[in-house]
């Protein structure tokens, strides 16, 4: 792996931090790697009693276009990431689950970030009330069935990977 020569913060905000580290490599060459921390996060896979998947649509000024997600969030300081799903699922979509469970943890991109996303399913709902955070818009709630979603990850209409990832767990690990 190299030794490390130095860690520097390049960048703090609100959502995520950058430190640039600086390795040696047993070669004796130096190694530059920006690492962006934005924490954990928490992604559900809300799925109906009719086998239906739950997105929200929202506008994501990262990839320039709405986007048509899982409900997810980031994993608050001291919190557990099952009470995030929890949390944001009722949050984004107004549905309280009555059965929430672990699917699969996740390091999205190891190449740049830290990031560690937790999958949960959810099941059996009741009525919450929707309340976003202050900077979050979700523009609709749309219901897709699972069949359809399993289709859209596999032919490449879905482009979020954990929602991907949710999908195709779900179609490999729960149904038979």
């Amino acid at each position: 792996m190299g030794k490390l020569l130095s860690s520097e913060e390049k960048y703090n905000g609100p959502r995520f931090n950058v430190i640039q580290k600086v390795f040696e490599r047993d070669d004796g060459k130096k190694i530059i790697r920006d690492i962006v921390n934005p924490g954990e996060a928490a992604v559900i896979l809300p799925l109906t009693e009719n086998n239906e998947v739950i997105f929200v649509t929202q506008l994501r000024e990262s990839i320039g276009k709405i986007s048509m997600e899982l409900p997810a969030g980031m994993v608050d300081s001291g919190e557990k990431p099952i009470e995030t799903a929890k949390r944001e699922l009722e949050e984004e979509t107004g549905f309280i689950a009555k059965n929430i469970e672990h699917m699969i943890s996740i390091y999205p991109s190891t190449g740049y970030t830290s990031e560690k996303v937790h999958i949960f399913l959810a099941k059996d709902f009741e009525k919450g009330k929707v309340h976003l955070d202050s900077t979050e818009e979700i523009l609709n709630i749309v219901k897709i069935p699972i069949e359809e979603c399993i289709d859209k990850a596999k032919n490449g209409e879905l482009e979020n990977a954990s929602q991907i990832i949710a999908i195709l767990l779900y179609s490999t690990k729960y149904m038979k």
